[in-house]
């Protein structure tokens, strides 16, 4: 298709037809980070549900494909590139939506200081561990972030094609890694860890797991962001993130039984480990271990680019929409990118990483990092959930389903609120305990530039969600 819109559209309009299914499948996948996400993560996951961990994961990626339901439903018969912000601003209105925008928004630059930190820290280790060369993880940080974000800016199809190849690259290390782990254990082979028996603690251990487990997927549906440059956006966008979150999920599934396999099915060992498969590869890889801190590496670079790419067109298309200021809806003039939503998103979540991470070990100040961020980001896919029966029946009624429109978004909202009260409970150490009310800070000042936007232009509510993937093929 040609660029050729409507007068006065062109100059904020992304470039369509750009990606295929397989561009978007590959950012949804990379996004994820499986190496990353699950070397950090699985851990307090063993030590939580015991022996069974793999069975948190996997009530965890149902518990995800819930609250994907109501993104892909809205993505079906509304695709816009505000995502989460578009689809909730049009059920709610104006207030809402920039509300949305700016819990979103801020979610998301802080959380992928976890990226920028653990890429850095991570590096930095290898190079130790390796050359025996010891270099400060700051500037490997800036390095890396100032790469990621030229490869972004040169273009979306750019940014997805290295993106889905470093992944590619990401899955094979891990594969070479679990078969290592599997052919040095194997007088040690069963399948313990699926028995619901060996939960520890049952439903309570499960319970403590399953906020850790649902985290692994945290990003997999970000692409939805990408539909305005997706050839047929509304069936190819839902089927991406559908397909990305159930092989992400036989990934996890798979490396969290080769970790227990490797000790043996002891898990007060592996929650004992900083890392329990790397550990498990480490030993099982010999001479060539480099490879399981290469897949970390690698899952590191994917995962920034992947977020990057994606998260960067939900704040240009708030800043379009004037949700957020309209500053950041202005497009690169030579490569279609979101510059300035570009440049806002890497700088200031650099300068968070380096000034909040430069107190400790990144590696471990990461995982404060990811905290305060996931929090207003969970509020948004709640309110996601919420958001699509309301629509459904006032706009599309003729389509509204039971099952899909109703019982499963009631089901998503259930899934995501033990999440979210291990994240904002009271009684936590800290910084945890000042984080519920920072974000309730961003609420009340989100909600005050919602008042002041509504006033400026009383037709804001209109403006949503009113670029559609496929206005103009």
């Amino acid at each position: 298709m040609t660029e050729d819109v409507k007068p006065g559209v062109k100059s904020t309009r992304l470039r369509q037809n750009s990606l295929s299914t397989a561009d978007i499948l590959g950012v949804s996948l990379a996004d994820t980070a499986p190496a990353m996400s699950f070397f950090f993560s699985f851990a307090a996951i063993a030590a939580a549900a015991g022996v069974a961990s793999p069975l948190a994961i996997i009530v965890a990626a149902v518990a995800i494909l819930l609250k994907l339901n109501s993104l892909t439903e809205f993505t079906k018969v509304s695709p816009s590139s505000g995502s989460y912000i578009s689809y909730i601003g049009k059920a709610f209105g104006a207030i809402p939506g920039v509300m949305t925008a700016w819990a979103l928004s801020v979610g998301y630059i802080v959380a992928v200081g976890y990226v920028m930190a653990i890429m850095g820290g991570w590096t930095s280790l290898i190079l130790l561990k390796y050359l025996h060369v010891s270099v400060p993880w700051e500037p490997i940080t800036i390095v890396f972030v100032a790469f990621v974000s030229f490869l972004v800016y040169r273009g979306v199809k750019v940014s997805a094609r290295w993106a889905t190849l470093a992944f590619a690259f990401e899955l094979l290390l891990i594969i070479v890694s679990m078969v290592a782990i599997v052919v040095t254990n194997s007088s040690h082979l069963n399948f313990a860890s699926f028995e619901p028996s060996l939960i520890h603690r049952g439903i309570s251990g499960l319970g403590l797991a399953f906020p850790l487990a649902m985290f692994l997927f945290i990003g997999v549906g970000n692409p939805g962001a990408m539909v305005e440059e997706t050839r047929n956006a509304r069936r190819a966008v839902p089927r991406a993130i559908y397909i990305a979150t159930i092989s992400v999920a036989i990934i996890y599934v798979l490396m969290a039984w080769t970790t227990s396999v490797a000790f043996h099915n002891n898990a007060t060992t592996i929650g004992g480990l900083s890392a329990p498969f790397v550990t498990a590869a480490d030993r099982a890889l010999g001479p060539v271990s480099i490879l399981v801190y290469l897949a970390g590496l690698t899952s590191t670079f994917s995962s920034l680019i992947g977020a990057t790419t994606a998260q960067i067109r939900i704040i240009f298309s708030a800043g379009r929409e004037k949700l957020l200021p309209s500053v950041l809806g202005k497009l690169s003039d030579r490569h279609g990118t979101p510059v300035i939503s570009l440049v806002t998103y890497s700088l200031v979540a650099l300068i968070i990483t380096l000034l909040w991470a430069s107190h400790g070990n990144p590696l471990d100040i990461a995982g404060d990092i990811a905290t305060l961020g996931t929090i207003p980001i969970i509020l948004v896919y709640l309110a996601l959930n919420i958001a699509l029966p309301v629509y459904f029946l006032r706009e599309h009624r003729e389509l509204f389903s039971v099952l899909r429109h109703l019982i499963i978004p009631i089901l998503g909202v259930v899934a995501l609120v033990l999440p979210l009260w291990g994240l904002i409970k009271p009684g936590q150490p800290y910084p945890f305990d000042i984080f519920p009310w920072i974000v309730l800070a961003l609420l009340v000042v989100s909600f005050a530039f919602a008042l002041i936007r509504r006033r400026q232009i009383p037709d804001l509510g209109k403006k949503i969600g009113s670029v559609l993937a496929d206005d103009f093929e």
